[in-house]
């Protein structure tokens, strides 16, 4: 009988250990590059929402400015450039401050303040 051993065969179980130690080691690196990968990618895709709100902030600021600057002009024809300034600041601090108090209830309501604590 003429028996050929098979490679694996001869191989110590100390050799066979060894390499899925070896190849579970590149299974674990080749997963933590692919997570590398997702993570920069998902980075690249935040900044470009970023650029895009910052002009979209940017472009609505100077929307805002022509809103304001027609106002005045036209409320400067009725009432006056002292009066159509005094109305159109004081909307202006008015808005501001409905919208600073409901940002504040909103922070209040996302961190669990209540009323009392406040």
């Amino acid at each position: 009988m003429d028996r050929r051993e098979d490679p694996i065969e001869q191989e110590s179980l100390a050799a066979l250990l060894s390499r899925v130690v070896g190849d579970a080691e590149q299974v674990a690196r080749a997963e933590i590059e692919l997570q590398k990968a997702k993570i920069v990618a998902k980075i690249d895709d935040a900044r470009n929402a970023i650029l895009l709100l910052v002009a979209a902030i940017a472009i609505g600021s100077v929307a805002l400015t022509a809103f304001v600057v027609g106002a005045l002009l036209v409320l400067a024809q009725i009432i006056g450039p002292l009066g159509a300034t005094g109305a159109v600041v004081g909307a202006l601090v008015v808005l501001s401050a409905l919208l600073g108090w409901f940002s504040m209830r909103q922070f209040k309501r996302l961190f669990g303040a209540t009323e009392e604590q406040a």
